[in-house]
């Protein structure tokens, strides 16, 4: 879901280095174990986690367990979720990048941000360019978005990258609206955006 952290090794594999992406005002790069302080403070907010999985703050080794999923996840499939790194500051202010988790969705952007990054507009940089990575590099048909349906600040986030509801949907068992956005009609904003190759 729109801020969903599903999640072996938080180390990145020596086989495999993801791209990075820079906007304006973030590195979108993968997670590192040092990272996972910054993660347990984000993750241990009731509030960061009131529309994310369960609903509930995370333990340490839930975080842990987490980072090391979508760690691994770029592995297998050369996309996932990035860290979000203020480039100001070197401060993470969360995640986002595409999930799969659902075939009958298909790829999906997924975020969650500290509280202290929202209201901002972090949440459509970083989702821009996540969308944009996604059907220019990756090639993508299109692009969905899930979140719980009272989850009004996240509505708002996805009507505004660009994504049409769907329909409502029950999905990871939760009620969920499902939205998405078709690559002949997504438009490039202009905002800056630069992807690092590693391959």
């Amino acid at each position: 879901m729109s801020a969903t952290l599903h999640t072996d090794a938080l180390t990145p594999s020596d086989l495999f280095r993801a791209d990075e992406v820079e906007t304006s005002r973030l590195c979108l790069r993968m997670f590192r174990p040092e990272d996972l302080d910054a993660m347990c403070e984000i993750t241990r907010d009731p509030e960061v986690m009131r529309y994310i999985g369960h609903g509930h703050p995370l333990k340490r080794e839930e975080t842990r367990q987490n980072l090391a999923r979508i760690v691994a996840a770029f592995g297998r499939r050369g996309f996932g979720r990035w860290a979000l790194e203020l480039k100001e500051t070197g401060e993470l202010a969360g995640y986002c990048g595409l999930s799969l988790g659902n075939e009958e969705v298909g790829v999906e952007l997924a975020y969650m941000l500290a509280r202290g990054a929202w209201g901002r507009g972090l949440a459509l940089e970083a989702g821009r360019a996540s969308l944009r990575y996604g059907f220019e590099r990756l090639d993508l048909s299109s692009i969905a978005g899930l979140t719980f349906q009272d989850n009004r600040r996240s509505r708002r986030v996805l009507e505004r990258l660009g994504m049409s509801f769907v329909r409502a949907a029950h999905f990871y068992g939760f009620d969920c609206v499902h939205y998405a956005v078709a690559r002949a009609d997504w438009r490039d904003d202009g905002s800056l955006y630069r992807v690092k190759s590693e391959r």
